[in-house]
């Protein structure tokens, strides 16, 4: 009976995916016939705005951990006239957040101990030279004040464009790094693969899309065979952390790292071809605030 009603709830969402699809059709044919003849920008722009009205009236249909899990495998090709839409949706929560350094408890700004001894861990199996300096500059460039904790952290006294505040993507986290070597000639740091660990647009990471090498850097004695059952060879997905074949202690070294099983905010990849020219963009959109955020279009 459990699993008629599964494939049941499956058929309905594979119904609910085909009519966002057949709802594009009818948004590709407008922004074809409204962006003739214009820049490939101002095409994707109205192409983007089309996937987010998508993504918005099929809301209901991706409100669950198997809802999600679908729209991420379901690449979604839509054609009209001379123009072909490529679609690929895929989870923004994959990393852990830098801006998790500070948490708030009673109204006051704390530093996130856990986050720290993570980042140390991360730093040391990397061979990074100073640690110290490093997590000092996150911290710094998160904090208000411009009150050094270690000599050289504070990245703003020495580059005025340099923000205080949120590291709102990679490329600010790519700031501190690169004032790091500036300071240490430390090329070390560049041995930690960064892009795949790290997160800007989710405060919660969706353990069902975790990258396997953060995974590993949380539980670091957890076996190769078993980290990959989790991640790469998982069979479904996770809705909470009971269903995980982890120990107690694994489970509760998760929960220091803000570890959820159904995060919505998703990350778009847009390819458009009309004739013979392409067009590729990507953004992030916010599923529970129903915001767009970091649009990028090339």
């Amino acid at each position: 009976m459990k699993k008629s009603i599964v494939l049941l709830i499956t058929l309905a969402l594979i119904v609910a995916i085909s009519s966002l699809i057949y709802i594009g059709f009818e948004l590709v044919d407008k922004s074809a016939k409204t962006v003739e003849g214009k820049h490939n920008f101002l095409q994707s722009v109205s192409m983007i705005n089309d996937i987010k009205k998508i993504l918005e009236q099929n809301k209901k249909d991706i409100n669950s951990t198997d809802g999600l899990d679908l729209l991420f495998s379901m690449p979604i090709d839509l054609k009209a006239e001379n123009i072909t839409v490529h679609v690929e949706f895929s989870s923004a929560a994959t990393g852990i957040n830098p801006n998790n350094f500070v948490k708030t408890v009673n109204k006051k700004q704390l530093i996130n101990s856990h986050y720290i001894l993570l980042f140390d861990r991360i730093l040391q199996n990397a061979n990074v030279l100073n640690k110290e300096l490093f997590l000092a500059m996150i911290e710094d460039t998160l904090d208000k004040d411009l009150e050094e904790r270690f000599p050289g952290s504070e990245i703003a006294l020495y580059d005025r464009r340099f923000a205080q505040g949120s590291i709102e993507n990679f490329q600010k986290f790519q700031k501190i790094i690169e004032h790091y070597i500036t300071l240490t000639q430390d090329g070390n740091i560049n041995k930690i693969p960064w892009v795949k660990i790290l997160g800007f647009f989710s405060k919660k990471i969706d353990f069902n899309y975790i990258n396997p090498i953060l995974l590993h850097y949380m539980l670091p004695f957890l076996d190769k065979e078993a980290l990959q059952k989790l991640t790469t060879d998982k069979e479904g997905v996770f809705t909470k952390m009971k269903e995980l074949h982890l120990s107690k202690e694994d489970k509760e070294e998760l929960k220091k790292y803000d570890i959820a099983f159904y995060v919505p905010v998703i990350k778009v990849d847009l390819e458009i071809e009309e004739r013979s020219n392409k067009s590729f963009a990507h953004f992030i959109y916010d599923l529970t605030t129903a915001k767009v955020k970091d649009i990028a279009i090339r």
